[in-house]
This record gives structure tokens, sequence and C-alpha cells, in this order.
């Protein structure tokens, strides 16, 4: 849960960069394109699974019940097993690959207005015939 809200928040502080977009697109677009194609005959198919689930339940007398909290002890220690530090690690690059995309286009966009006087003064083209 955790992870989540942090690649929400990751979503809503990066913007329009391309990290931003790709989150947003993986977060937002496509969940709710699923859920667009939502229709009456798979509403009708999960009501029919769903049934067929709690008639098996039913028939059998809470032993798939029984079965599946026996092995609940085992799937979270399993779940446990990855390091918080992995965790941490994929938020922090995730974190400084947004950074880095913004710092670029902060560096590209400085380096554009440092080079507009040079290349009014035409320095490129005068050497270039210098060398002929």
């Amino acid at each position: 849960m955790a992870v989540l809200l942090t690649v929400w928040a990751l979503m809503a502080v990066s913007g329009e960069t391309p990290t931003g977009r790709f989150l947003h697109r993986l977060m937002v677009v496509m969940p709710a394109a699923a859920l667009n194609r939502i229709n009456r005959l798979r509403m009708l198919v999960a009501i029919a699974v769903t049934g067929l689930c709690a008639a098996l339940v039913w028939y059998g007398q809470g032993d798939g019940i029984r079965v599946a909290a026996s092995i609940l002890p085992d799937t979270v220690i399993w779940l446990t097993t990855f390091e918080v530090s992995t965790y941490l690690d994929v938020m922090m690059m995730l974190a400084t690959a947004s950074a880095l995309t913004r710092f670029r286009y902060l560096w590209s966009s400085l380096v554009n207005v440092q080079l507009r006087p040079l290349s009014r003064l035409r320095i490129g083209r005068k050497r270039s015939r210098e060398y002929r």
C-alpha cells in the first residue's frame, strides 16, 4: 500500500515529464480503459463465477476456506521475505529519473539561452570560410 501511495505521489510531483506521463498512463489511463471495457456479459460471468465459488464452499462445508486459511501464514511469510530496501531503491530510482529529466530540460534551456547571442555573431561561419 505504501508503494502504491508513493507512486501516486511521484506521479503528482512529476508533472509533464516523461516519467510523469508514463506513470499517468500506467496509473490512470490504463485502469480507466479496463473499467470502460466492462459490459453486461462480463458482469454476468463475474456473478456466475462468484455464485459457483459460493456454492462450492457451501457444498464442501467450509473445507476450502480451512485449506486457504492454513496456507495463509506461509503466504504472508513468503511476501515479507522481500526486503524493504528493494522498495526504497525503486522509489529512489524513480525520483532520480524524474529529477534528471527535469535537470536535462533545464540544462538544455540554459545552454540555448547562453548560445543564442553567440549565434547572432556568426562566429562559426567566419571560421569555416577562413579554413577553405
